[in-house]
């Protein structure tokens, strides 16, 4: 455990980890810490998992912990804890003066104030790297995975790490930032095989101690950036790249609208030329990347003027989609008292349970604001819904769609791609409209 990793060559930090003479602490078990313990477990590793929440401590260490959105993540920490390989707890002194690698997955998100403006909250990875500094050892690496606005690494928690510890980065330990390239239901394939592993250190040692730990895992090798700062911006970039092509693509879905023109049928074709690649439109931008990686540069630098734009018509595409299906509905059937509204779809994506910052919600607070009966179905449990107290949740379809006059298809579940027309005939009112960007039901595709 006294191991000085900036002294260690990259084989002899290998078989440290193979044997379990050098451990690993991960700080943040959320799916990225889950996803990230569960790669390094399944190459014979030990680790530690360290987390604020006692409940998901206690569950972990129990065998009761159940993952339902990665079973993959789900079956090799079972297996992990059956044969003591990791240990959960809430303790940064256990986690931090027992492992040798200290990998940060805690997350950073933004915050607006009264007036709309937008900033970066740091407050959990700043305290997480204040304890972790606390405890460190002359010869330990800190791994951050967390994506954060550029700069970050380098000036933040490398001076919270140096006052917390006495210690000097480069000379006493490792500073090291890889930021995490998954997708929820296929972490470990992103891992260890999808793509290369991004990697940069506060210095040359740091460096090669970062690549020696993620060459364990990653099979599609190891890309070394010339700077922390550098790969902090590479991560944030494929953030915002998505983001942009979003937004263009819900532009064009837009006047397509207008014009009377099939949006899917026109990308269908326009796709089949290899240079031209337009995305799927949708209700909005959810999830706690795409929508949060535009602002950590928007933050400071205002003259993102195409990033700000983006942002701007993804943020507002709830409004519009709410504005066109009154719109639309008005038209057909007339105005005729409140109007019963069906959103199909609490996650922000397809297939799996996560709601954070979903289009949805504001979906169903901008019908609710227009005097609308608001319900929401999903085919998942969530702890916390984050819908409005006047808007109903259910997992029951036929509940859901029952007198419905409008139902809008947010979220591109298996279980909506399935769907007969003739389940919307029969329970849904006989003046009812069907609203799907995603152009997710089957019955309604001409491409």
């Amino acid at each position: 455990m006294e191991a000085n990793l900036l002294l260690m060559s990259k084989n002899d930090i290998l078989d440290g980890l193979k044997e379990g003479k050098l451990s690993i602490s991960v700080h943040g078990f959320g799916y990225v810490g889950a996803s990230i313990s569960s790669a390094f477990l399944r190459k014979g590793c030990h680790v530690i998992a360290q987390d604020i929440k006692q409940d998901l401590v206690q569950e972990i260490n129990s065998g009761t912990w159940n993952f339902k959105d990665d079973k993959e993540v789900y079956d090799t920490i079972k297996e992990a804890v059956f044969e003591k390989r990791i240990l959960a707890t809430t303790d940064y002194k256990e986690s931090v003066t027992k492992t040798n690698f200290h990998i940060v997955t805690v997350p950073v998100s933004i915050k607006r104030d009264e007036r709309g403006e937008v900033s970066v909250d740091f407050t959990h990875i700043v305290e997480a790297c204040k304890m972790i500094g606390r405890f460190m050892k002359i010869g330990d690496a800190v791994v951050v995975e967390t994506t954060l606005p550029p700069g970050t690494t380098e000036g933040l928690l490398r001076k919270i790490l140096e006052n917390e510890s006495g210690l000097a980065v480069e000379k006493d330990f490792a500073l090291i930032y890889s930021p995490e390239r998954i997708f929820v239901g296929r972490a470990i394939q992103d891992i260890e095989s999808n793509y290369p592993k991004i990697v940069a250190g506060y210095g040359p040692m740091s460096l090669d101690v970062g690549e020696a730990l993620y060459s364990l895992v990653a099979k599609k090798g190891i890309i070394r950036l010339s700077s922390i700062k550098a790969a902090e911006a590479e991560k944030v970039f494929e953030g915002i790249y998505r983001d942009v092509n979003i937004a263009l693509a819900n532009e064009l879905e837009s006047y397509c609208e207008r014009e009377g023109l099939d949006f899917h049928e026109i990308v269908y074709a326009a796709n089949s030329q290899p240079y031209c690649q337009i995305h799927k439109p949708g209700v909005g931008v959810g999830g706690a990347c795409i929508p949060v990686y535009p602002y950590f540069l928007l933050a400071k630098n205002g003259s993102l003027k195409l990033v700000q734009t983006a942002r701007k018509i993804n943020e507002q595409r709830p409004s519009e989609i709410v504005e066109r299906s009154l719109k639309r509905f008005y038209k057909r059937f007339g105005e005729n008292g409140k109007l019963n509204v069906t959103i199909l779809g609490l996650s922000f994506r397809g297939d799996i349970a996560d709601n954070r910052f979903s289009p949805t919600i504001d979906l169903a607070k901008i019908f609710s604001e227009r005097g609308c009966n608001v319900i929401v179905h999903d085919p998942f449990d969530y702890k916390d819904t984050g819908l409005p107290n006047n808007v109903k949740f259910t997992k029951d379809l036929e509940d859901a769609l029952k007198g419905s006059n409008i139902i809008v298809v947010a979220a591109d579940h298996s279980v909506y791609k399935e769907l007969e027309e003739s389940t919307f005939l029969k329970l849904c009112s006989d003046k009812h409209l069907i609203v799907d960007p995603k152009n997710v039901l089957k019955f309604n595709k001409r491409i």
